[in-house]
């Protein structure tokens, strides 16, 4: 029999048990500049579709992408994040995007010179979606982001979505872009 100071305790130390367990990622928040700086490639680009494969104990989904825009660099073809299903295994990562086959997308990319992979800046920070208006304008759009997110001292900061409309965004990164070219 559970005595009253167990049967208090108990659902408490449960409680604190399962959110030490709970995943989370934290973040450095980025400026649409510093995503532009810190990028390898910078892409406007359509899913074409995906694949997985392990890679050390970790499911990778590949992206293939088929690029309308290249704003920077090399365009890449596809786009490497960790998580998905292969077999019977699910992974899955906080603050890691999923991206829809058919959907078309702004990608701040940054491929790892020692293995080879294209990766996504700032993980999901790295991704807006492009959505075309009743007008013919097209907006990209950055949802906001659920995980912890610091600036650049460590202090925790809120996120915001972030929506822009496509043609100013790509006259951002380039001036950003150009900028950092000629310091």
């Amino acid at each position: 029999m559970f005595s009253r100071f167990q049967l208090r305790v108990r659902p408490a130390l449960i409680a604190v048990l399962c959110a030490c367990a709970l995943p989370a990622a934290t973040l450095e928040q980025l400026s649409l500049d510093q995503l532009s700086q810190n990028a390898t490639s910078i892409v406007r680009a359509t899913v074409a579709g995906s694949y997985t494969t392990v890679i050390n104990s970790t499911i990778y989904t590949h992206y293939t992408l088929r690029v309308a825009e290249a704003w920077k660099g090399v365009p890449a073809a596809e786009v490497l994040v960790p998580g998905g299903i292969s077999g019977n295994l699910r992974q899955a990562f906080p603050g890691i995007p999923q991206l829809s086959p058919g959907s078309e997308y702004v990608l701040f990319l940054w491929k790892s010179s020692s293995s080879g992979i294209t990766h996504l800046v700032g993980l999901s920070q790295g991704l807006f979606q492009v959505a075309r208006q009743a007008d013919g304008s097209a907006l990209a759009t950055r949802a906001q982001i659920g995980e912890m997110m610091l600036d650049a001292s460590g202090k925790k900061v809120a996120d915001r979505a972030i929506t822009l409309v496509l043609t100013d965004m790509r006259t951002r990164v380039h001036l950003t872009t150009s900028q950092a070219v000629l310091k």
